[in-house]
């Protein structure tokens, strides 16, 4: 059996931006036919039905599956702390700019004296400020 890269190419079913309009160029019918039947994922879908790679009992299996991994998941995720507010500020820059350095040991300051108003006994320990 020879592997097989299907390629499938999409239609953009939403608008391009908040200020593209699209119902101006294309009907309403004409993107509701692309959503729900000639996707790519509703094409794929019937190939491998038609090849028999696929059924709905497998389907209902995989999605069972998927569900519990899911919540698997969300119950990890749940037990961990939350970050800290610091993180805001990291995965941008290699190295943080001077005025954003700044502004993160402006924000934790703030937060370490409003206690109050920012627990932060579900969160990762900020670092030193």
């Amino acid at each position: 059996m020879r592997s097989l890269m299907p390629e499938e190419p999409p239609y953009r079913i939403e608008h391009h931006s908040t200020s593209d309009d699209s119902s101006a160029y294309r009907s309403v019918d004409e993107v509701k036919y692309w959503d729900k039947e000639d996707n790519p994922i509703a094409r794929f879908r019937r190939y491998i039905t038609q090849k028999g790679y696929w059924n709905d009992e497998k389907e209902t299996q995989w999605k069972d599956q998927a569900k519990k991994q899911v919540m698997q998941a969300f119950q990890r995720a749940e037990h961990k702390k939350k970050p800290s507010p610091e993180e805001l500020f990291n995965d941008v820059y290699d190295e943080l700019p001077w005025h954003l350095q700044k502004q993160r040991k402006e924000m934790m300051d703030f937060v370490r004296s409003n206690p109050e108003h920012y627990p932060l006994k579900e969160h990762a320990k900020m670092g030193a400020a």
